[in-house]
């Protein structure tokens, strides 16, 4: 990878763990997911209405397809994320939706696709999977002692799931359809903000309820939120998926320390062990052939 996409990665990942930060803290559902998305839409569409006009303006079927499907696997994401939240740690939710998604897109392709990895992968895989027992606290049995905990783990590894639908959309869209990073997410964000706006302005009493609370997240989360996520699209264009993904998954380990030191969440050394045995199978996955 060069300097400039690590560079990207980096800041995207560092980026990514802050404003997951911000949103555990608010845990405002529905409602603050619709609000921090219409201030990202603020911001994104200026520019994506800029990239549009500046280059070819017209979209091809599987184009449009892409940005549909985007969309709704966003619009999941960000929902299951917030119930992921509202139910448990940020340390148990947030590496778990982070590492259990390459580990899915792995499945996939060894179900549906035939795919067979090589003993580095299984390796890999196998890390992931131990990785996932230490945060949960499976592997010590305290996972059967707390209720929090397990809901963690569901709703974390849920939210892998969406992770895996949309980082394939995503990598289709840029590298094998070509669009602009900036075109395709506007109008994404636009079309997940549009399907929302039904269900959240139906209680317009929880919206400015949710905004009086949580002003200042769900403006820095809308900023921050499209920063991480553009500086990885581009980081897409500049390198291989392969060696992106991983890349980016520095952040559950930013995640984990946000959780001990900021949010006094508990912490463990098999907490530690488990973010780092997952973000090691992540690697393996990207480099195994």
């Amino acid at each position: 990878m060069n300097p400039t996409a690590f560079a990207l990665v980096v800041s995207g990942a560092l980026l990514h763990a802050t404003w997951n930060l911000l949103a555990k803290k608010a845990s405002g559902g529905a409602p603050f997911v619709w609000l921090y998305g219409v201030v990202s839409l603020v911001i994104a569409l200026p520019f994506g209405l800029h990239a549009w006009q500046g280059g070819d303006q017209g979209l091809s079927l599987p184009a449009w397809i892409a940005i549909a499907a985007s969309a709704i696997t966003h619009l999941v994401y960000s929902l299951t994320l917030q119930k992921g939240y509202q139910a448990s740690e940020f340390s148990v939710v947030y590496p778990l939706a982070r590492g259990s998604g390459p580990l899915f897109a792995v499945c996939a392709a060894i179900l549906f696709l035939g795919e067979r990895p090589t003993l580095l992968g299984w390796v890999g895989i196998a890390s992931i999977i131990v990785g996932i027992l230490l945060i949960s606290g499976l592997a010590s049995g305290s996972l059967f002692a707390s209720e929090r905990a397990r809901k963690g783990i569901f709703w974390g590894v849920l939210t892998g799931l969406t992770i895996a639908g949309y980082t394939v959309v995503d990598g289709w869209a840029v590298k094998s359809l070509g669009m602009a990073p900036v075109i395709y997410y506007a109008l994404g964000l636009a079309l997940r903000t549009a399907l929302l706006a039904p269900k959240v302005l139906r209680d317009t009493t929880a919206l400015r309820d949710q905004w009086q609370r949580s002003a200042k997240y769900i403006v820095a989360v809308g900023v921050l939120s499209p920063l991480a996520y553009t500086l990885v699209l581009y980081a897409m264009t500049l390198a291989p998926l392969v060696y992106v993904a991983p890349a980016r998954e520095l952040s559950m380990l930013i995640g984990v320390a946000f959780g001990a030191k900021l949010l006094r969440e508990s912490f463990s050394v098999s907490r530690l062990i488990g973010t780092t045995l997952m973000v090691a199978g992540v690697a393996l996955l990207a480099v195994a052939k």
